[in-house]
């Protein structure tokens, strides 16, 4: 972190040695005001400021001259002498401080700036024009919340910031978002909220971080509405931010707004924002989802081609299952004999065997019902479908005895055992013709 990033220009030397130099300050005087208010008004009272003398002038430049060639040592000794000088007064002294601030933080000793700030601080009564003068007395208190946010005391920024914000006349708007940050550290998100929306309010232009640190806000909050809210702005204003499109998908995935999350993640799809694998499949899932799989299959086949989605079972699987049901039997067949070959699942094998069975390949339906019989996975009703199936390749190349026993394994299970039945007095039939 920059020194003069931290420090923001605070040492410098208002009142220079040799003179004097003076400020005024209203008298407040109640009620006696109203009563003598036609009444010649009071010449306000004259408050006489220390000033600095040319000894500590000079060591103080000597001080400076040394940190800039980064002569720590020689600018310490300046400064310690400044200290133990006895005609050293009070504003001298925080200039002296000032400086140490300044040393210490060129050094990333910030704990040492914070200390040396503090004690500026404490010299200092400007209402008797003792110390520093109002305006840095303000700037210093700023400074030192900005340090205490670096060394991550964040109680004690957010004092002395709020301190510094009843003083000012004006908080500008990075001042708002840096006491924000403070309440955010220590998880009082409902305090930072509404000092990002004021920042944000205030700047024609406001940064992105500002917007990412209210969005975090609302997320620890699990405030998913006005995060959704905040997102579609996000998404407008930076429309080349990939994290935003999907952050905002996952809200609305969420809220239960399943459309328009499909629709934000179509949008970040077609800015090419979807470059991982799971980004490429829950896109294809979704197309599923929303009755669109011939699009599905078309994510799925990019991503195989770009070498993005591996080709492994489960997302071969999607790939035959969205030809599937887009009723393209003879393009499933292909990832599904992959899949199938990869995985130990008995439901893979079956898939393919009624991929086989739409295309009229008997032969090979029957060996792919088959191994699925011998795999795991398959539930009972499943299982009695498979036998079932099986009897139907066996019958159409006229294997009527096979047929029949497979189809009396289908009749075994609940579900099939009525229509295993009926394919039974068929095959019956068929027996009889043959043998008479």
């Amino acid at each position: 972190m920059s020194m003069r990033t931290v420090l923001g220009g605070v040492v410098s030397f208002a009142v220079m040695f040799g003179g004097s130099a003076e400020f005024t300050s209203p008298v407040f005087t109640g009620k006696a005001a109203v009563a003598q208010e036609k009444a010649k008004p009071e010449k306000p009272k004259t408050i006489k400021v220390q000033s600095m003398k040319k000894p500590t002038f000079d060591r103080l430049t000597a001080a400076q001259e040394a940190i800039e060639l980064k002569d720590y040592a020689t600018a310490d000794i300046q400064l310690r002498e400044g200290l133990a000088d006895e005609k050293t007064n009070e504003y001298e002294k925080a200039s002296i401080w000032m400086t140490y601030a300044y040393l210490f933080a060129e050094q990333e000793n910030y704990n040492g700036a914070i200390d040396a700030f503090q004690n500026a601080i404490a010299l200092s009564n400007p209402l008797e024009g003792i110390g520093l003068p109002p305006g840095q007395v303000l700037s210093t208190k700023y400074n030192l919340g900005q340090l205490y946010m670096v060394v991550e005391r964040y109680q004690d920024a957010i004092r002395i910031l709020e301190e510094w914000r009843g003083e000012v006349e004006t908080v500008n708007a990075g001042a708002l978002v840096l006491l924000a940050n403070a309440y955010f550290q220590i998880e009082q998100y409902n305090a930072a909220i509404p000092l990002v929306v004021e920042a944000i309010d205030m700047e024609p232009e406001p940064r992105e971080q500002w917007y990412q640190l209210l969005l975090a806000a609302y997320l620890e909050l699990e405030d998913y509405v006005r995060g959704a809210d905040l997102l579609e702005i996000m998404v407008d204003y930076f429309p080349t931010k990939k994290t935003y499109f999907l952050q905002l998908a996952a809200l609305y995935g969420e809220l239960g707004k399943d459309k328009e999350s499909f629709q934000v993640l179509v949008m970040a799809d077609k800015q090419g924002f979807l470059d991982k694998e799971s980004e490429l499949v829950r896109l294809a899932r979704m197309y599923m989802f929303h009755e669109t799989p011939i699009k599905a299959a078309e994510i799925m086949e990019r991503g195989f081609k770009s070498e993005i989605i591996k080709r492994k079972a489960d997302n071969l699987e999607i790939l035959a299952n969205a030809y599937f049901n887009s009723r393209e039997f003879d393009k499933a067949i292909s990832p599904l004999s992959d899949a199938a070959n990869m995985s130990d699942k008995g439901k893979l094998s079956y898939r393919l065997g009624q991929a086989y069975l739409q295309d009229e390949q008997w032969a090979k339906a029957e060996t792919a019902l088959q191994k699925s019989l011998d795999k795991k996975g398959l539930s009972d009703d499943e299982e009695g479908m498979v036998w079932m199936l099986i009897g139907i390749t066996q019958l159409e190349r006229e294997r009527f005895t096979a047929a029949k026993r497979s189809m009396t394994r289908s009749a075994r299970f609940k579900n099939t055992k009525s229509d295993a039945g009926k394919w039974i007095r068929f095959l019956d039939q068929k027996l009889a013709v043959a043998g008479s």
